[in-house]
């Protein structure tokens, strides 16, 4: 029976210390460089990559952000009517590999109404005929996580993971009468962090304190059984 009674200490301390191991989730996040007032429609952000030394990477996810800015200019050259104008942009941009595709991706929009008088004969998007519409710098954003093997690997080991960045914007300016002029100018901020989920390659220090437990519970069982 006390040879029994060691068996199942010595199995549930095992078996806590193997439990205690495996939950703890850690993480790290880095930073990707800025692309700043990115009017140009592609760029590069770099991430340091997951150091395997650390332990065994479990996921990853990719916060993308954008100040999305945009300016949208009308104006009314009717000379016999008024006008409502609406204007709309929309920026797309795209977080990609060569090898995995699109990783992130993120949409913005910003949109106005104008109502403008007939032709004031400047053609300037100002006084009683034109106007301007300046949205942002708005901040936007998605996050993305991954678990597959492939992005894992992609993620890990040295130096930094280049990725590129594509953005495109698009607009639309409706007059619901009249003729209608327009002018729309979109700009983007971009960057990015990604935060790895691990579990450490070392054992947590309460991982140790409970295997050393276990090993004093049964030198404790083992003395009083020579001296019983």
């Amino acid at each position: 029976m006390k040879k029994l009674t060691q068996t199942l200490l010595l199995g549930a301390t095992l078996a806590s210390a193997g439990a205690a191991h495996a939950t703890p989730l850690h993480t790290v996040t880095v930073n990707s460089n800025v692309l700043a007032n990115a009017k140009t429609p592609t760029g590069v952000l770099d991430f340091s990559k997951f150091d395997t030394s650390l332990g065994t990477l479990q996921s990853v996810k990719i916060d993308l952000y954008s100040d999305f800015s945009t300016i949208i200019s009308v104006e009314n050259t009717s000379r016999s009517s008024p006008a409502t104008i609406l204007g709309t942009a929309t920026g797309h941009l795209t977080l990609s590999t060569p090898s995995t595709g699109a990783l992130a991706t993120l949409t913005s929009t910003a949109s106005h109404s104008f109502s403008e008088t007939i032709y004031d004969s400047h053609n300037d998007f100002a006084g009683t005929s034109g106007g301007v519409y300046a949205s942002g710098p708005s901040l936007f954003s998605s996050t993305h996580t991954y678990s597959d093997a492939a992005t894992l690997a992609l993620f890990s080991g040295a130096g930094l993971l280049h990725t590129n960045l594509a953005g495109s914007a698009t607009a639309l300016v409706q007059g619901i009468s009249g003729n209608t002029r327009s002018l729309v100018i979109s700009s983007f901020d971009a960057y990015s962090h990604v935060t790895y989920n691990y579990i450490s390659a070392v054992p947590e220090p309460e991982t140790y304190a409970m295997l050393l437990g276990g090993l004093g519970l049964l030198g404790f069982i083992a003395r009083r059984r020579r001296t019983a």
